[in-house]
């Protein structure tokens, strides 16, 4: 998986087997010092979010749920 980044933001993009978007992923900071992560389909109404410690077990969160 490879993140870009953007400011304070990470970003990443899944590609399904027909080389189509089957995930967007984002993580940011939060003022509480933790690390909100979002996934989502492109063209679907329902994400998923949620909060870590760090920006990589945000990540890894985010990666685990866009591959359940």
């Amino acid at each position: 998986m490879i993140w870009e980044r953007s400011g304070n933001t990470y970003y990443a993009a899944i590609q399904g087997a027909d080389a189509a978007i089957a995930f967007y992923l984002i993580v940011e900071p939060i003022p509480s010092g933790e690390w909100d992560w979002t996934a989502w389909r492109p063209g679907d109404d329902m994400a998923a979010h949620g909060v870590a410690q760090t920006v990589q077990d945000a990540m890894k969160q985010a990666e685990t749920f866009a591959a359940a």
